[in-house]
């Protein structure tokens, strides 16, 4: 398991690029800190530095990882401190369930409009599977949430926010790594990463329908991780995978996106409880809808 060390330690070794300096600036001594590297790539099955007696250098995967390493240390301080002000009575909490792949681009979007309007509420976000949200409102675990492929009642409310074009993210070195599109007909031969079906049923049962329309049944190499951080795989396994177009966008050096053809979408959808829902979780749908009626389609993603 992954742990809240495990990544401050990743991210001063590979700001540091050195093991000693590293060491130092985290107050312990060297020899613990290179044992939970290695356990951190061993629980991640990648490799994501390359060690030299003279200096640490990251692998492609590596940098893929620091860079959601550093967004996850972010949001979770910048938690901590509205914890902390809600504990001294100074703000308000919203409880807003985030699925994939809106934890990327669109639930930081709109929490920082609603900062703008709302500054006396603290937006409290829980990644979650998109199988997990539809529990976790009924129960009032949280407030509001954001998915894709909804699968809900009537007891849950939904509209639709953002429509996202999807991409196929491939290594460089992937024979199709030079087209600007491809067909999933195409990659019929390729290692697929994909959420698991217990997890997110609706996207699997899709990917699955899409791959089987194109004539084949594809080959899942291994589930994906949750959070961006497999885009790594995609590089240290060879394997593709189909990605919303902000998504797409995060990618690290390496990774190639290119455009499905013919073209597929990928809806998120703002969802809370029908039946007395909190006014806050109102005006975050609200607000959410409005943010991404006026930036819907601003991204523009680059082979």
């Amino acid at each position: 398991m992954i742990e809240y060390r495990h990544l401050r330690y990743f991210v001063a070794v590979a700001e540091e690029r050195n093991f000693s300096r590293a060491a130092e600036r985290l107050y312990m001594a060297q020899p613990p800190l290179s044992a939970a590297i290695r356990q951190l790539e061993q629980d991640l099955g990648v490799e994501l530095l390359r060690r030299s007696t003279r200096e640490v250098t990251l692998t492609e995967a590596g940098e893929a990882f620091l860079e959601g390493a550093h967004t996850t240390l972010a949001i979770l301080e910048r938690t901590v401190g509205d914890v902390r002000r809600i504990g001294n009575g100074g703000l308000r909490q919203l409880h807003a369930g985030v699925g994939c792949p809106a934890h990327v681009h669109t639930f930081p979007t709109i929490c920082e409009a609603f900062r703008g309007t709302h500054p006396d509420i603290a937006v409290v976000g829980e990644q979650m599977w998109n199988a997990q949200i539809p529990e976790a409102l009924r129960r009032g675990t949280v407030d509001v949430a954001l998915t894709s492929c909804p699968e809900f009642d009537r007891e849950l409310s939904t509209r639709t926010i953002r429509r996202e074009q999807l991409f196929v993210l491939v290594s460089k070195d992937h024979p199709a790594a030079d087209q600007s599109t491809v067909s999933l007909r195409e990659l019929a031969s390729s290692e697929f990463l994909c959420p698991p079906a217990t997890l997110a049923p609706t996207f699997h049962q899709t990917f699955i329908a899409m791959c089987q329309a194109a004539g084949f049944d594809p080959i899942i190499s291994r589930h994906s991780l949750m959070s961006g951080w497999e885009t790594g795989l995609v590089l240290a396994t060879d394997s593709v995978k189909l990605a919303a177009e902000s998504f797409a966008s995060t990618r690290p050096d390496g990774v190639v996106a290119l455009a499905l053809s013919p073209r597929a979408y990928l809806d998120t959808v703002v969802v809370w409880r029908t039946d007395d829902p909190p006014t806050a979780a109102l005006a975050f749908a609200e607000l959410a809808t409005t943010v991404f009626a006026q930036t819907l389609d601003t991204l523009v993603v680059s082979a």
